[in-house]
């Protein structure tokens, strides 16, 4: 073992043989080895103790939005022979205070082949249908279409319609219910009415826009002629509660020939709540749907006389 002392004027001695020596008295000091203390070795270019970043922990991000599938609509009716339903229009009787009308159709697949519901069309945004879509039915096979029909502020008998879209082609079906009226004074109902009707003069092609769309667009894709009459032109010419400058279709003071319904239909009426139905005008309707509609008006509604006919001119469309 190697020993050092240091003595005050004496130079440094080792011995390889005796035990380490006691210091003497009046050494100002002794030395012992200190053992090292381990550090770090600091990243290159960076200060000795400065500490290391360390990496961010990973951010959850959110989930990308899930864009809904677009409804698939069939322009076809569905041939026979394919959906056998239960009924073909259900009634609800509401009472009183009663909002929500709840209807249920049972369909049966009767064909040989898989069939898919692909949507459900109602007329009106009142009705809604909770049925998971597609609907997937094998050869065989039934299943419920829940129905419902908001009549919150409403009264009388409502009527809407509700059309099964499937892959073989569109089943249109009826809802309706009956209301009793709300407690409401003739002179209220009146400025209501007289209210919406004021909006619609403001501007025609309102009803193809927002919520209205819901009544006035919807149903009437896919559809022509009597259908077709029943969801674009009825919904305000056949209303029950029609307004006094929407005509009777049925008692009109002149008879209409094929162009004087083709240009109203396409061009609507200025000043008045009939709107322009045309695509190329901002309307629903195309040139097809347009053609079918003149000529169910033509064939259903008072033809045509020699002499009396009424053919409008563009000007009556400004």
């Amino acid at each position: 073992m190697l020993t050092a002392s240091i003595a005050v004027g004496q130079p440094w001695s080792v011995s390889a043989t005796n035990p380490p020596a006691a210091p003497q008295t009046g050494t100002p000091w002794s030395v012992r080895p200190t053992p090292p203390v381990p550090t770090m070795p600091p990243r290159s270019g960076a200060h000795p103790h400065t500490a290391v970043p360390q990496p961010p922990a990973s951010i959850a991000r959110p989930p990308s939005p899930v864009t809904p599938a677009k409804p698939t609509f069939s322009n076809v009716p569905l041939p026979a022979g394919m959906l056998a339903f239960d009924a073909e229009q259900k009634e609800f009787i509401a009472a009183k205070g009663e909002v929500n009308c709840p209807f249920v159709f049972n369909v049966t697949n009767i064909s040989s082949s898989e069939i898919s519901i692909t949507y459900i069309q109602t007329s009106c945004g009142c009705t809604t249908s909770a049925t998971k879509l597609p609907m997937v039915l094998a050869a065989g096979e039934s299943a419920e279409i829940p129905i419902t029909m908001n009549v919150a502020g409403k009264s009388g008998t409502i009527i809407k319609t509700v059309t099964i879209h499937t892959d073989k082609g569109h089943k249109i079906l009826v809802v309706k219910s009956d209301i009793r009226p709300p407690e409401m004074d003739a002179a209220t109902m009146a400025m209501n009415r007289e209210r919406n009707q004021q909006l619609a003069q403001t501007d025609r092609q309102a009803v193809f826009k927002g919520d209205c769309a819901k009544c006035h667009v919807e149903p009437v894709i896919g559809k022509l002629g009597h259908e077709l009459y029943t969801a674009a032109c009825g919904i305000c010419h056949e209303a029950e509660h029609r307004a006094s400058m929407v005509p009777d279709l049925h008692a009109l003071k002149l008879t209409p020939n094929a162009e004087y319904w083709r240009f109203f239909i396409t061009h609507g009426k200025p000043a008045t709540l009939m709107p322009a139905f045309a695509q190329s005008q901002g309307g629903p309707l195309s040139d097809m749907q347009i053609e079918s509609l003149v000529e169910y008006l033509m064939t259903e509604f008072p033809k045509a006389k020699a002499g009396k006919t009424n053919t409008p001119t563009h000007a009556a469309a400004q």
